[in-house]
Parts: structure tokens; C-alpha cells; sequence
């Protein structure tokens, strides 16, 4: 009796664990030239031509591809420079930034974003909001619940 009580426990707690924490967001940015920055953990698509920067690599299942010119290791990551191509990655803690031209990001999970430059960003259905271009501020979208 107390072990199926303690099954039938366990179930609840981490079968509607997932539905407390909520559903992932979907979040969609594309832009001409400009940059971009994602903190965040879910499914990630980032592409374009220009500056890539990775951290917290080590927590992330990471598939990068195209062509660079430099590439700087840091502490938890690398920045690579004269990027061409795209990086997919799953898992926490990603810190993904692209600076240059013909970015696009799809997001499907949690966390923030910052824009700045010529381009728009789609969180979920809502509708397209265009990014700053002003050099002190950066258009913020935050999807973390």
C-alpha cells in the first residue's frame, strides 16, 4: 500500500511538474544587418554572415556549421570571427550572440532576447515588432514563463 501511494505520489509530482513550468514559447527574429543576443535553454536555430559568440558551451548540444576566418577560444565558449552558416544547439544556459547581416533566430523554449539593427522579431502568435536601430538601446523580448 505505501509503495503504490508513493508511485501514485511520484507520478503526480513530476507528471505535472512539466505543466506547472509551462509550455516553450516560439520565438522568430530575422533581420537584414544587426545583432542579436539569446540567453536562454530550448531548441535553438541561429544563422548569418558576421561576428558568432557562443558561452556556456558545455551545456549545450551544439552543431555548428559553415565557414570562418578566426577563431577565439574563451573560458565556456569561442567567438568566431567572418562567420558564414549556423549553429543549432539544445539545452540550459545558452548564451548565443550574432553580430553582422542576414541573421535569422527561431527559439522554441525559454528566455531573453535583445535586438539592435534593421529586423523584426515574432514572439509566439503576437504580432512582428521591429527592432531599435538606435546605438544605446536594443528592443528586448523576454519569454521565460
Amino acid at each position: 500500500m505505501k509503495r503504490r501511494l508513493l508511485a501514485v505520489g511520484l507520478f503526480l509530482l513530476f507528471g505535472l511538474l512539466p505543466l506547472a513550468a509551462g509550455a516553450p514559447h516560439r520565438l522568430e527574429a530575422r533581420g537584414d544587418h544587426g545583432w542579436m543576443k539569446f540567453w536562454g535553454q530550448g531548441k535553438v536555430h541561429l544563422e548569418g554572415k558576421g561576428t558568432l559568440l557562443v558561452k556556456n558551451a558545455s551545456n549545450l548540444q551544439m552543431d555548428i556549421r559553415g565557414t570562418w576566418g578566426e577563431k577565439f577560444d574563451l573560458m565556456d565558449g569561442a567567438e568566431y570571427r567572418h562567420f558564414e552558416g549556423s549553429v543549432d544547439c539544445i539545452g540550459p544556459g545558452a548564451h548565443l550572440e550574432m553580430r553582422g547581416w542576414n541573421l535569422r533566430l527561431t527559439v522554441v523554449g525559454k528566455g531573453k532576447a535583445h535586438f539592435r539593427g534593421e529586423g523584426t522579431v515574432r514572439l509566439d502568435d503576437g504580432p512582428e515588432r521591429p527592432w531599435t536601430s538606435h546605438p544605446d538601446k536594443w528592443t528586448k523580448v523576454k519569454f521565460r514563463d
